[in-house]
């Protein structure tokens, strides 16, 4: 069965038919190559709601880049895994700053092609499995308007389901706060059951 993350590629030099899109095609449903790297963030951004993988050339043309793709997406989610797929050049100082905006995995185009879907796969686990996605899919099905008032914090600040949801896919220190706080509570009430 495939899976129904949506893969996104975004590479100047891969069309429909490259065996990159082919082979991930035979394991996820929905894959989307894109030369153009605004239209893939813009994209991405109708869609935050999705479960989403990316995988990113950092040698684009047209006067973008791969590096400026991925911080675009990153002010709007940390919450895409991103694979680099690039001719890497150690020489490149964006490289290390690759790290910072939390690649999932960096590898050169010389990569096997089943290297590349087994670290998409692993990463499409890690997406259904990672705390952060349940909390985002468990304020997604929240009936009502996510726009209202859910929580006041203890400084008094007025928090909608929306504005929990915007700090979770940003990684800011209040969406790993949220998350924690899921973590607690789950643990608490699995002591109570064990308990009981």
């Amino acid at each position: 069965m495939k899976s129904k993350t949506k893969i996104v590629v975004i590479d100047d030099e891969i069309k429909e038919n490259h065996p990159i899109i082919i082979k991930l095609r035979q394991h996820f449903e929905t894959v989307v190559p894109y030369s153009i790297a605004a239209k893939a963030i813009s994209d991405i951004k109708q869609h935050l709601g999705e479960k989403t993988i990316l995988i990113l050339d950092l040698k684009l043309s047209g006067g973008e880049t791969g590096y400026t793709a991925l911080k675009d997406l990153r002010e709007l989610s940390y919450q895409i895994p991103v694979i680099i797929w690039t001719a890497l050049d150690e020489r490149n100082t964006e490289s290390f700053q690759l790290i910072n905006l939390k690649s999932y995995a960096i590898r050169d185009k010389v990569s096997s092609l089943d290297e590349i879907v087994r670290i998409v796969q692993q990463a499409d686990a890690d997406i259904e499995y990672g705390l952060s996605n349940a909390l985002e899919k468990w304020i997604l099905a929240q009936p009502g308007n996510r726009d209202e008032p859910f929580v006041i914090s203890t400084g008094g600040k007025i928090i909608s389901l929306n504005d929990m949801l915007d700090e979770v896919r940003r990684d800011s220190p209040r969406g790993r706060s949220f998350t924690q706080d899921l973590v607690n509570l789950t643990i608490e009430l699995m002591k109570k059951d064990t308990n009981e």
